[in-house]
């Protein structure tokens, strides 16, 4: 691509709808300096219209206000040419519809603690931003209109982010929006939306309510085929509790999710801050969540565009040209776009279109984009001065190593020597480089396991390696002594110390032949402490 806007470069193209598109870009500066950015650009037939632009000009003046740590940052609105952009700050992660995509997929769920705490976060922006002010100090009554997971990114480090504050509204202050436009995503309207009612920050409410039920159940709450069926769904279908797909959402969450999901506006939550204190709230009840779960999530799911990245640039070589970055990747696939890439950043080079292979595009762009943070981040970057002539890479083949490696059970996220390889087991690795390695494997509800290896030159290396299961100690107080505990059908008496294994159970408190409690509980590592309180089990 390689074309220029400002002081951007344009790398390739991320997306683009009907009145702008996006690209991801480099901000090219002395001494090599580069820095990874999202550019939004005004289509071109668009900058015409003045009632556009203007309407364009209002929102980047408004996402410029968002500075808050669970909001995209907008950093800049320029025009060039008579092109209109502004400039957003990349994240490197995925969005959490490609998250949950790839959970169904592979039938996994994240962890109720991990879903909550997306919500959480995402709560955190939008309380942010219905509370904003104009400079005088008036509320702009500001409303995102397009709370879903698509504009929900969960970064590689476990961030959480709300972006495309581009269809909010604002009730003083604000352009007028063009007919016809979309104004969000159909399936995570709320009802007032759909019927064109006036409607508040309590509609950003009904998105997130669908966004958790459906972050917690792996499945479409309200899409339907055909907008038509949809809408009838958001308006009249039932809303089931979402404990019905997922059993071990206990009732006290199943009351939240329903009650963000009330479909008169007056029995939902008054504001994002509401939900946000009672997923708190409810959070404080259950096992706390590992800072590393989302990191590691990610990575299990998605480690082959960071490690592909990573090794790409540490397998990359300088040219003597002027250009700032070329890797030498694994793949044809990967090869041929560091070559376009390397095109796109030479000054020399007539610009040339980006065209990853279809299918792949939206996660290749990631790739590159990861390459490029890693490199800028971990000065990785290589430099060149100009030549009299081309220079062309010296790549030096080395002999590398094949590694077959197994778990039991299978499923467990491989890492080497600290670094994530994208792969669960079985696996096959190879291009290996030789050399004494540290295995790590990690498998949710198993305690992580590392161990050594030797990779040989040349040859294959098996080894197959047990997991244990994690374990925790139920502990039950306040029983009389007659009572028993029964744990997914095996009798326990009272007092005694439980141990079981890292997951959900099935618990009872029986007396004679009374059964007093039966309910599904999570239990952690370490002692998971408890107590009977009237008809429930709470945690302690």
């Amino acid at each position: 691509m390689g074309e220029h806007l400002g002081k951007y470069v344009l790398v390739g193209e991320l997306a683009k709808g009907g009145m702008a598109e996006l690209f991801l870009a480099l901000h090219k500066g002395p001494e090599g300096f580069l820095k990874v950015v999202v550019v939004k650009r005004v289509l071109p037939h668009l900058t015409q219209n003045a009632e556009f632009v203007q309407m364009f000009a209002d929102e980047a003046r408004l996402a410029a206000r968002l500075e808050h740590a669970n909001i995209v940052r907008t950093w800049e609105f320029g025009a060039s040419q008579g092109n209109y952009f502004t400039v957003m700050e990349y994240l490197a992660g995925e969005d959490l519809a490609n998250v949950l995509r790839r959970l169904a997929e592979s039938r996994q769920v994240l962890s109720i603690q991990a879903a909550c705490t997306i919500a959480l976060e995402v709560c955190k922006a939008l309380h942010f931003a219905h509370e904003l002010t104009d400079t005088a100090g008036r509320p702009l009554g500001l409303v995102h209109r397009d709370v879903n997971p698509s504009n929900v990114i969960i970064t590689y480090s476990g961030d959480v982010k709300l972006i495309d504050f581009g269809v909010a509204k604002t009730t003083v202050n604000v352009s007028k929006t063009i007919a016809g436009s979309v104004k969000g995503k159909l399936a995570y309207m709320a009802p007032e939306q759909i019927i064109a009612r006036g409607f508040d920050r309590r509609a950003d409410v009904f998105s997130l309510g669908v966004v958790l039920w459906e972050t917690l159940a792996i499945q479409p709450l309200f899409g339907r085929d055909g907008d038509a069926a949809t809408m009838y769904a958001i308006m009249n279908d039932p809303i089931p509790l979402v404990s019905k797909y997922r059993p071990d959402v206990p009732p006290a969450l199943d009351a939240i999710v329903s009650k963000a999901l009330s479909r008169t506006p007056a029995d939902r939550y008054e504001t994002a801050a509401e939900l946000m204190d009672a997923l708190e709230e409810f959070l404080a009840t259950q096992p706390g969540l590992d800072s590393r779960y989302l990191p590691t999530t990610m990575e299990t799911l998605f480690g082959w565009t960071r490690a592909g990245a990573k090794r790409a640039i540490q397998r990359g070589q300088a040219l003597k040209r002027n250009i700032s970055l070329v890797m030498k990747l694994r793949s044809d696939v990967h090869a041929g776009l560091a070559a376009q890439l390397q095109r796109a950043l030479s000054a020399d080079d007539p610009p040339r279109s980006f065209e990853p292979p279809a299918g792949r595009s939206r996660s290749i762009l990631i790739a590159i984009s990861a390459i490029l943070l890693l490199a800028i981040g971990g000065g990785l970057v290589y430099v060149a001065t100009r030549g009299s002539g081309t220079a062309q890479p010296q790549v030096q083949h080395q002999a590398t190593a094949i590694i077959q490696l197994d778990s039991r059970p299978s499923g467990a996220a491989v890492f080497i020597n600290g670094e994530p390889t994208g792969y669960v087991t079985p696996a096959t690795l190879k291009d290996i480089l030789p050399g004494e390695l540290t295995i790590r494997l990690a498998l949710a509800g198993h305690t992580a396991v590392e161990t050594k290896l030797t990779a040989v030159a040349g040859k294959t290396t098996e080894q197959v390696i047990p997991l244990e299961p994690e374990q925790g100690r139920l502990v039950i107080a306040g029983l009389s002594a007659d009572a028993a505990i029964v744990v997914d059908g095996t009798s326990y008496p009272a007092g005694e110390a439980i141990p079981l294994n890292v997951g959900s159970h099935d618990v009872a408190i029986v007396v004679g032949d009374s059964e007093l409690v039966r309910q599904t509980i999570a239990i952690g590592s370490g002692d998971q402490n408890w107590q009977l309180r009237g008809a429930r089990l709470e945690k302690r």
